[in-house]
């Protein structure tokens, strides 16, 4: 975790500490509600968990969305275990499931869904949830991971449609395998619809979200520099 937002920190959810494998079978759709209410989410992430690193423990919920990484990959990377490197060190996987996310998408604003055809996406949407818990001695602490295989601002919009998630990764992916020129002006569109800003921003160093700095408690991390989640420095 960030030393900066150590203050942010809170214990483990009563819903999410009391999560059997088995109720993670079932699928994300019944804890939608607590899966997004104080969830980080990433648009475009690949295979980039350093937030998970530096927000682990503030945050109990992550949300990636990519349709350009191979659900493979994404399986690979959450079913492996680590001992040192990113958040997901010291963490045994207490569940994961496959789930079609098409409904959890389906309801955005129409002006945040990409319209016509999208030659970037070469597999069909696909969503994963994975749920992890610490095995350090003592410790009680559990976080709750999302991958959405599906069109990152479509899926911003779908479960952030009126309140902004309470922490948002922006790391442009215009013109390099995304089908929208820049993340950073649907972004701002879709927060004139939001009651309020997330309370922690994290941005990579082609951002577009200068007037950000005012509205949010700001950490400006240059994602571009951080390993993906296969290797990284023990924190």
């Amino acid at each position: 975790m960030l030393p900066e937002i150590t203050f942010l920190a809170n214990a483990t959810s009563g819903w999410l500490m009391n999560l059997s494998p088995s109720d993670i079978q079932h699928g994300p759709n019944l804890w939608m509600k607590h899966i997004t209410e104080v969830a980080l989410i990433y648009p475009g992430s690949g295979l980039d968990g350093s937030p998970v690193r530096q927000c682990n423990g503030v945050f109990q919920s992550f949300i990636f969305t990519d349709y350009g990484t191979p659900k493979a990959d994404v399986l690979a990377e959450l079913t492996r275990q680590r001992r040192t490197g990113t958040g997901f060190a010291h963490h045994n996987l207490v569940g994961l499931v496959e789930f079609d996310p098409t409904p959890l998408v389906a309801n955005a604003d129409p002006a945040f869904i990409h319209q016509g055809e999208n030659h970037h996406q070469t597999q069909s949407p696909f969503g994963i949830w994975a749920v992890y818990e610490s095995n350090l001695p003592d410790s009680h602490e559990r976080f709750s991971f999302l991958f959405l295989g599906v069109e990152a601002i479509q899926a911003l919009a779908a479960l952030f449609p009126s309140e902004a998630p309470h922490g948002l990764v922006v790391q442009e992916h215009g013109f390099s395998g995304n089908c929208w020129s820049t993340f950073s002006e649907p972004i701002l569109k879709l927060a004139e619809h939001w009651n309020n800003f997330p309370e922690v921003l994290i941005l990579g160093p082609n951002h577009r979200l200068d007037q950000w700095h005012e509205w949010a408690q700001f950490r400006c991390v240059d994602l571009a520099t951080e390993a993906s989640m296969l290797e990284h420095p023990a924190n």
